[in-house]
């Protein structure tokens, strides 16, 4: 058990764990906020322990995706970090665009004598809005506009009356003497639609009671519009008297605080709307507020069994993106947003019990909130998955619980080598990762490396595809193939998993051959930056001359923010300005300087000084995030960063070094550790004691120089 827990604590290495960015469920993910308007899903496609919660249950549930084939020119020249779906819902208006009205509302506001204006006026902050006033919009303005047309036994003076008023409806005691005023014959449809809005009224001003009793005597009325809204009300009018006095210490809203019998009379009123009007206007509202009523009566089993049929039918993707976020926050994860219990399984609701449950197989610790998920408690669950048809999701359940144990035997048994691959299946592909990831746990390369190509062959979704790709050269590092991932036939395209092993896993001459050979100008420019960052590093410094000239033929040359870490005009370093107290010439002058004369002090500083100023270096942090596997095989640190200490030690311990030379390499390897006290120069460490001796020095043995005056202590 404790060799379960460390594995757990460490996070599982490879690419079935998840990608960097989303290690976390929706309690810490904090990469972006996941319902915003173009936020990246951006866990791998498969049905993860530490994947976002809200990602596996939206990639389960996703019925409209469709496979996105892989398009070649896309991978060769990009190294975004993401290639997944974007979610598109968001707010259709933001403060800095003109509203707009539809052409419906337009209509129907010329058949009243109104004007555009006073509608955008009385709905300005309709996205907004909170709570009780949600429904001060546009959307509810033209249902009731379209019910005063409808009605026959209105005048057009009555019509244009009653929605002057509705538009002045907000709370306020102004609107309340508006509505008084308006004069209407007792029992006819106009007193209905006054008695309506004076009830609104009362409802926005939070007199729920006043506001109960009106929409009470409304739902008995002969106008149908009126009868149905206001029994519709009653629902929505106790659903916030329930949650007016909900406040923490801190006041900020707490669903544990809502008042029961409130809330039970919401769910009373909501029964009797959807059995009354089953289809009505209101009917999906009605549903949608059913699921609020549960939570606040916390009714786990009841509210899991809603959101289970209402994922289950969701129309669209932006639908299904709304229900798992509502899902995540009221129910599944819980115990993060509302410092409430864990939500664990609830009976008739397969689908939550199993998103929740590979949750809570991140950690064994057993700290009694949440049960210790084990074979004893798999078993529990198994007779309400085979009763919903559903023992497919369990078995993954029971698969996962083997591969955290290390049981790599069941899973070899149990998990045959796919024939084909169905499309948008996600519980299949993810059976046929976790074989593999049982592999690489073993170590066991070459095999891993085949199954990685197989599942290739099989797929035709590009999510799929990238993270095989990644995966397969996760598999190609490990086995010393590095080469491999740049053969004539690899699978793996994608420049972002490419660039990553050519800064971190190949050798000098495998970047000489991508530097010329390579399948992108990008791949050609990264592989040469790196080469000659490697060149000067190592002190090839007649091969830096040569490999340089291969510049020039890179044509046209790869420049912009999305490749800055590997401008190769950083090799045309100039050297510094004449009037710099420390003269250098070119970085090209240098190296020729130290081709033939490798121990030459001034250039030895003038090389350190081309690091310094133009901090040219190896640097990963573009392609990390993108495939955890091929992140451990190629290690999760940076490359080794430039020795501009070392080389200034080998100035300072050079007996034949010019006073100039010496003073200035003291000064800069002091200043390596301003301010902090540690090197920023390269990842070696020097003690204190080593440079307090360096500061004697300096202060000593050149106390004319401009560096011992400048100096004033070390660090």
């Amino acid at each position: 058990m404790k060799a379960i827990k460390t594995r757990l604590a460490l996070g599982l290495c490879f690419s079935f764990a998840a990608s960097a960015p989303a290690l976390a469920s929706s309690d810490i993910q904090e990469s972006c906020t996941w319902w915003s308007k173009y936020c990246a899903l951006t866990s791998p496609p498969v049905l993860g322990v530490n994947t976002d919660t809200r990602d596996n249950l939206f990639r389960l549930m996703d019925k409209h995706k469709e496979a996105t084939p892989q398009a070649a020119d896309g991978q060769i020249h990009s190294r975004e970090r993401q290639d997944s779906t974007l979610i598109s819902t968001g707010y259709p208006i933001s403060s800095a665009e003109t509203p707009t009205l539809p052409d419906a509302l337009m209509v129907q506001l010329a058949s009243l004598g109104l004007e555009p204006q006073a509608v955008i006026d009385a709905t300005k902050h309709q996205y907004e809005e909170e709570n009780r006033f949600v429904s001060r919009n546009q959307e509810t303005l033209s249902g009731f506009f379209a019910a005063l047309i409808a009605e026959t036994t209105l005048t057009p003076e009555q019509r244009h009356a009653l929605a002057t008023a509705r538009l002045a409806v907000n709370g306020s005691a102004e609107a309340q003497a508006t509505l008084a005023a308006i004069e209407a014959t007792e029992g006819t449809p106009a007193q209905d639609f006054r008695a309506y809005l004076l009830a609104a009224n009362q409802f926005y001003a939070g007199d729920y009671p006043q506001a109960d009793a009106q929409f009470s005597a409304l739902k008995s009325r002969s106008q149908p519009w009126i009868a149905e809204t206001a029994s519709y009300m009653l629902m929505r009018n106790a659903l916030n008297a329930s949650t007016q006095n909900a406040r923490s210490e801190y006041g900020s809203f707490d669903a544990e605080k809502a008042d029961r019998a409130q809330a039970t009379r919401a769910k009373e009123a909501a029964d009797a709307y959807l059995q009354q009007w089953p289809e009505g206007q209101y009917a999906d509202s009605t549903r949608g507020m059913q699921r609020r009523i549960n939570w606040y009566l916390q009714d786990w089993n009841a509210l899991a069994i809603q959101y289970e049929q209402a994922l289950s039918q969701a129309s669209s993707e932006d639908a299904l993106w709304a229900l798992v976020a509502e899902s995540d926050n009221k129910l599944i994860s819980k115990d993060m947003f509302w410092n409430s219990s864990y939500f664990v399984s609830a009976p008739d609701a397969p689908l939550l019990t199993f998103v929740q449950t590979l949750r809570l197989m991140r950690s064994m610790d057993c700290d009694g909130r949440a049960p210790c998920i084990d074979e004893e408690y798999l078993n529990s669950l198994k007779a309400d998955f085979a009763r919903h048809q559903r023992l497919e999701l369990w078995n993954y359940l029971r698969l996962r619980l083997a591969f955290i144990h290390q049981d790599y035997a069941t899973l070899a048994r149990d998990i045959p080598p796919a024939k084909t691959l169905s499309d948008n299946n996600i519980l299949q592909f993810s059976e046929q990762v976790l074989r593999v990831d049982s592999l690489m746990e073993q170590k066991q390369w070459p095999a891993a490396r085949d199954g990685w190509k197989h599942l290739f062959s099989l797929s035709k979704d590009r999510e799929q595809l990238r993270l095989l790709q990644g995966n397969l050269a996760a598999a190609l590092v490990f086995n010393d193939e590095a080469a491999a991932v740049f053969a004539a036939d690899s699978p793996v395209t994608w420049l972002s998993y490419r660039s990553l092993v050519l800064k971190t896993r190949a050798t000098m001459p495998l970047l000489r051959q991508r530097a010329i050979e390579g399948a992108s100008t990008e791949e050609r420019t990264i592989a040469l930056h790196t080469l000659l960052v490697r060149d000067l590093m190592t002190g090839r410094y007649s091969d830096w001359l040569e490999d340089k000239k291969q510049i020039a033929a890179i044509t046209p040359p790869v420049i912009g923010e999305a490749f800055n870490d590997v401008n190769l005009s950083v090799f045309n370093w100039a050297g510094t300005d004449k009037t710099h107290a420390y003269y250098c010439a070119s970085l090209e002058s240098t190296v020729t300087t130290l081709a033939g004369k490798p121990g030459d002090a001034h250039a030895l500083n003038c090389l350190a000084e081309f690091f310094h100023q133009t901090q040219a270096r190896v640097d990963t942090d573009i392609e990390r995030g993108a495939n955890v596997a091929l992140d451990a095989a190629t290690g999760g640190m940076q490359p080794e960063a430039p020795r501009m200490l070392a080389l200034y030690q080998r100035v300072i311990n050079a007996p034949k070094a010019e006073p100039e030379d010496k003073s200035y390499a003291l000064y800069r390897a002091i200043r390596c550790y301003a301010p902090s006290g540690y090197n920023s120069c390269s990842n070696e460490s020097v003690d204190k004691s080593v440079r307090k001796e360096w500061f004697r020095q300096l202060k000593t043995s050149y106390p004319g120089s401009v560096w011992a005056q400048d100096l004033k202590y070390y660090w």
